[in-house]
């Protein structure tokens, strides 16, 4: 599952707002958490009579005050509803507000709201873990049903239809997922196909700790995560695995390094390489997306593959929740 980032925000230290209620600065924003709507109200009433602009959007009240660049988001989402359905939430309502234009704000953002459901004193690990392990709970939720459409919830059934297309076809007895983020998607193939290696790399060295963690956590059998590059000259020493995926990876790719993408994927792969990319009218920044991608532009990267392995092999794609990608070598 993409993940904007896991981010360490340069600053996390927690400011006493008053007696009762207590905030999280990250950057310029202070986080607060509250238990019900109408206490939410309260404090937005206080801010607005002390000259704050208050926006109100359907899971946030953003109250800001432009003379002090000082930023205020209010809710009242709780432990047990904090997974990845926020990441929705942030991109949807308040990417319109300036305050989330990239990866690391993005990221900064997601780790406020997560932190301000905790008390004091807050672990980054734990906080991150707790996140994890509900995103981990509602995606093998999700996966063992029947496809579900996006609006029935937002987010996550977009990545648990994705990995159940995926999970049927993988082959073999080894998994490399490449760009594997948070690692749900290793994590839930270690728990349907027990007994197979399987590896998790990422290039991101929060996103292998975040990923490590979880998989100790839930005790998966012979998961691994380790920090690789896909763009890197010694990518193809990773070895060689039966089925290789790289879900949402390649869009955070430049288009002048997909090919070398491509051709380290192809070369670390023994039978089966998946691709799963989304379909944009334009790059999401606050993800880190360099391009877009449509079904005629995927096609043409499969052709690519193809003559990469001078015809020794076959792709097909198919739409699920975007695009697959599907190359088999002979």
């Amino acid at each position: 599952m993409e993940q904007p980032d896991s981010g360490k925000p340069e600053k996390q230290p927690t400011q006493h707002l008053s007696r009762k209620q207590e905030g999280v600065r990250v950057e310029n924003i202070v986080f607060l958490a509250f238990q019900d709507k109408s206490k939410l109200d309260e404090q937005s009433n206080k801010y607005r009579a002390k000259g704050y602009t208050i926006n109100t959007t359907a899971h946030f009240v953003l109250c800001q005050q432009q003379a002090s660049n000082q930023n205020i988001l209010l809710h009242i989402f709780h432990q047990y509803d904090i997974d990845a359905y926020l990441i929705c939430f942030i991109t949807d309502e308040l990417s319109s507000f300036g305050i989330t234009p990239t990866v690391r704000t993005f990221g900064a953002t997601l780790f406020g709201i997560i932190a301000s459901t905790f008390p004091s004193p807050r672990y980054q690990a734990t906080i991150w873990n707790h996140f994890c392990l509900n995103t981990l709970n509602r995606l093998r939720s999700q996966i063992s049903q029947s496809l579900l459409t996006v609006d029935q919830s937002p987010y996550i059934t977009p990545f648990a239809n994705i990995y159940r297309r995926i999970a049927e076809l993988l082959i073999g007895q080894s998994l490399l997922d490449v760009g594997s983020s948070f690692g749900f998607f290793p994590i839930l193939m270690d728990e349907i196909v027990f007994g197979s290696r399987i590896i998790g790399c990422d290039n991101n060295p929060d996103a292998v700790a975040l990923a490590t963690n979880l998989a100790q956590a839930v005790n998966t059998h012979q998961t691994t995560f380790i920090l690789q590059d896909i763009l890197a000259a010694d990518f193809r020493d990773i070895g060689c695995f039966d089925t290789v995926t790289a879900i949402h990876l390649l869009e955070h790719v430049s288009e002048e390094h997909t090919s070398l993408a491509l051709s380290n994927l192809l070369r670390v792969t023994r039978q089966r390489l998946i691709i799963a990319v989304p379909y944009e009218e334009r790059p999401e920044a606050a993800y880190g997306h360099l391009q877009i991608f449509t079904p005629e532009k995927l096609e043409r990267w499969g052709e690519c593959c193809i003559e990469q392995l001078q015809g020794k092999g076959g792709y097909s794609c198919e739409e699920v929740m975007g695009g697959l990608l599907i190359v088999e070598r002979q």
